[in-house]
């Protein structure tokens, strides 16, 4: 099902100011509020479409890359809110993030996890949950990896899978304490997985975001840049004229759209312009010559 267009779920034109994407979304906020609406699973919808649209079109930066390039420019689908298009993939409870569950547990696991009786419903107590982390590299986030994590001196392979994020946790069934009665389930390990910061990168969604910056005579005239993407160096054609701020779309470079896709989102480059502070006499004359020019009407 295709997302519909976030000025239409505001109900707003495109060029609405700051104060009209507020007013509208409070409105709406209040109509489709679930305390408004208990139990109607349609407004619930609403309401969350509602608070992904404002998320967007509240921030300057995200509404000006939604205006370029559509849904595809603030990280996809169901990335509006947090970024995390997977979160829907798990439950909270108590502060606890259950997600990825590799270990092929029923109900009795859940419960178990939740409570710390899990099995209990067989006659038996279940073993203790065991907790440890691993970090990664924020490629390896992006592309998946496997590591090698000891509990208790087990040498234990964990798989994660492209597109996790930082602080997400896979959860191992049957791979923590084991249960202090006779036929007993084992307990659950859960591994926190964090992920290093990249030095020129940053993700939000399924989008890579990053910065290049070029010279004002290279903005006016054209260049090329080389970006840095984590699949390597992409030289990127900058047309003349380009404007400060103004962001060029690399698809198919970015993060996984959804956990084991292999469709990406694309890398986003904000291009900036350096304005040079000291000018020589020869440099400010020509600067001088070209402002009269456009006063005189030779340059648009």
């Amino acid at each position: 099902m295709s997302k519909r267009d976030y000025y239409e779920v505001l109900g707003i034109q495109k060029g609405a100011s700051d104060d009209e994407i507020k007013k509208a979304f409070r409105k709406l906020a209040i109509k489709y509020h679930p305390d408004k609406n208990p139990g109607d699973k349609a407004a619930e919808e609403k309401f969350k479409e509602v608070n992904e649209a404002y998320s967007v079109l509240s921030d300057k930066t995200k509404r000006q890359r939604y205006d370029q390039f559509g849904h595809a420019g603030v990280g996809g689908a169901g990335a509006g809110a947090g970024g995390n298009p997977f979160a829907g993939g798990g439950f909270n409870y108590n502060g606890q993030t259950f997600n990825f569950d590799f270990g092929g547990g029923g109900l009795d696991d859940i419960l178990g996890a939740m409570f710390g009786f899990g099995g209990g419903f067989r006659g038996a107590r279940r073993g203790r949950d065991y907790r440890t982390s691993t970090t990664i590299d924020f490629e390896e986030a992006i592309f998946g990896t496997s590591k090698n994590i000891s509990v208790n001196g087990e040498q234990i392979k964990l798989k994660i899978p492209a597109g996790i994020y930082d602080g997400q946790q896979i959860r191992l069934a049957g791979k923590g304490g084991p249960s202090p009665q006779e036929g007993g389930q084992a307990g659950d390990l859960y591994v926190e997985v964090r992920v290093r910061a990249h030095k020129t990168l940053t993700r939000e969604g399924n989008l890579i975001l990053s910065d290049a910056t070029i010279s004002m005579t290279e903005a006016v005239l054209g260049t090329e840049v080389d970006v840095d993407t984590v699949d390597g160096k992409i030289t990127m054609k900058v047309p003349a004229g380009t404007q400060p701020g103004t962001n060029f779309k690399l698809s198919g470079h970015g993060a996984p759209i959804s956990a084991g896709s292999s469709e990406r989102g694309p890398h986003i480059v904000t291009i900036n312009v350096e304005i040079p502070k000291n000018l020589n006499r020869k440099q400010k004359e020509l600067m001088e010559e070209f402002a009269k020019a456009r006063k005189r009407g030779i340059f648009s």
